[in-house]
């Protein structure tokens, strides 16, 4: 009876405190939209995972005070229509000051008109095609490097590595197709010969009629620029028709997923991914620890990139505090223009177009069941 009596004063005292004025919760706001179900939702998921890792540790960190940060978290499920619709939920709402936004380059490239339009800074920790940050809208950031960056050092790399005939297939997607026609020209420059370049349909399960077409042609190898479930299907059945060439993919299949799909006939392998090994970032070792204790699974892909993404709104919101100024979406661009941010995947500085200036691409291969790191690529801008 004394204990519920207690309780009972309690909550009058904080009732009464409200009433009259007395202190009540500041917070700051932060979206993310990123695939929580659907084809990418394993990335998608660890992604949000590293977000709110990232936001725990500011609040715990004091470093906002006296305001908590909260996140607001969408599911696109990796469609163009959901993350429009999720793009307007969060820009509607004004206590939103940033977005991270989107694993998808087609979920990000229409959702950022929205961000344009209501003065939302959008942060993409993944989406890679170069044509969404050549919109002209100041409000676009990436944090990764885009596919032009990619599929040139992807062209380089197949070169010094001896091929001299490469097969080309893409999923007909705004990631998988520009990405692949990168590839293509970077390695005919490169002095590959591209002996073939065909399109899939996403969702498709069977391509044993177009391989045994490839396979007539004798490449050395076959890069797919696309996600997990095709290429991981694409390099199952080249195994199953003897198909022995090497198999290249992009940073879209470097994941659990594809080594799901594929089985053991992902060994070999060689994927990129786009940025440095953050195995090999000493600033990356607490960040990785710290994520595998908390959600007992370790970092696979974009992890990194969305706890960097982030910071960086951290750092802004911080940074806006620090000149005693109310944070606002505006100010909060502001911020981003000028910024330099250290964080576990090294420093991020942005470009004129919200494009990042760190420029460097990693490739891995699979080796028993696992993405080993090869080398990395810098390359510099066009």
């Amino acid at each position: 009876m004394r204990i519920r009596w207690k309780f009972g004063l309690a909550a009058l005292f904080a009732a009464a405190l409200t009433a009259c004025g007395g202190p009540e919760k500041k917070t700051l706001v932060i979206g993310a939209i990123l695939p929580l179900t659907g084809p990418a939702a394993h990335a998608g998921n660890e992604a949000y995972q590293a977000v709110q890792l990232a936001v725990d540790e500011a609040n715990a960190s004091g470093r906002l005070a006296p305001y908590t940060l909260e996140l607001i978290a969408r599911d696109d499920v990796s469609d163009p229509k959901q993350a429009v619709s999720a793009a307007k939920d969060l820009a509607s709402n004004p206590s939103v000051l940033g977005v991270v936004a989107h694993f998808n380059s087609g979920c990000y490239m229409p959702a950022s008109k929205v961000y344009h339009e209501n003065g939302v800074a959008a942060i993409t920790p993944a989406a890679s095609n170069p044509s969404i940050t050549l919109q002209g809208f100041p409000e676009i950031h990436r944090i990764v490097t885009t596919d032009q960056v990619q599929g040139t050092a992807f062209g380089q790399f197949i070169s010094k590595h001896g091929v001299k005939r490469l097969a080309v297939i893409h999923d007909k997607t705004q990631y998988g197709e520009p990405l692949a026609d990168m590839v293509r020209k970077s390695a005919v420059s490169a002095g590959v010969a591209v002996v073939s370049y065909d399109g899939i349909q996403v969702g498709d399960k069977d391509f044993r009629a177009l391989l045994t077409t490839l396979r007539e042609k004798k490449p050395d190898a076959v890069f797919f620029g696309g996600l997990y479930d095709e290429g991981g299907l694409l390099v199952k059945e080249m195994r199953e028709l003897g198909m022995k060439q090497t198999f290249f993919g992009p940073d879209g299949i470097k994941g659990k997923d594809f080594l799901d799909v594929a089985g053991s006939s992902a060994e070999g392998s060689i994927v990129s991914f786009i940025g440095n090994n953050a195995d090999n970032l000493p600033g990356a070792k607490k960040f990785l620890d710290d994520y595998q204790k908390r959600y007992k699974q370790a970092v696979e892909n974009f992890g990194p990139y969305a706890y960097d993404v982030a910071g960086i709104f951290v750092a802004a919101l911080e940074n806006i505090l620090k000149r005693n100024e109310t944070p606002s979406r505006a100010l909060v661009l502001d911020e981003l223009q000028k910024i330099q941010y250290s964080g576990v995947m090294g420093v991020t500085e942005f470009d004129e177009h919200g494009d990042n200036k760190n420029r460097a691409v990693s490739f891995y291969r699979v080796e028993t069941g696992k993405f080993v790191f090869l080398e990395a690529i810098s390359v510099s801008p066009s």
